[in-house]
């Protein structure tokens, strides 16, 4: 009975500290909270197509005029990260749209990341600013993220 008694306290206490290491971890996101991506096609009179990816996750979609949206919502994991491919005429960039990276977040400004295609660049809105940070290289604290180049 007594060692019944203490392997139970043990599993209580390694319990207790697993939960404990997890709350205290340098996360700024809580685990099961939605968040969402927005992609907005401001080309000018130019189709944007873009892939989304997280894990199992692929979303595809095409964007065919200026000011078309799209959104789209997810809970979050331990390792979730949106990769996105974005895509007008012989142009395309890869970012990383979301995952729990603190000035990522602090950009977004909330559960919301909205990013605009652009003929200059790729742009993040920041909610807290009420504007636009052009996010090609290492605007953004994730310079060997978001690139952009000229298919041949």
């Amino acid at each position: 009975m007594k060692g019944k008694t203490i392997r139970v306290l043990y599993y209580f206490l390694l319990l207790a500290s697993l939960v404990f290491k997890l709350s205290s971890c340098s996360s700024t996101m809580s685990i099961g909270k939605k968040y969402f991506v927005r992609i907005v096609n401001d080309l000018d009179n130019k189709p944007l197509d873009f892939s989304c990816k997280s894990g199992d996750d692929q979303i595809n979609r095409s964007l065919p005029t200026a000011g078309s949206q799209f959104e789209f919502g997810f809970r979050l994991g331990f390792t979730t990260q949106f990769n996105c491919d974005l895509r007008y005429s012989t142009y395309h960039a890869m970012i990383i749209a979301f995952r729990d990276e603190e000035a990522l977040l602090n950009d977004c400004g909330g559960v919301h990341c909205i990013w605009s295609a652009r003929e200059d660049g790729i742009y993040l809105y920041r909610i807290k600013h009420d504007d636009y940070k052009k996010c090609i290289g290492a605007d953004i604290g994730l310079p060997k993220d978001v690139t952009v180049r000229l298919n041949a």
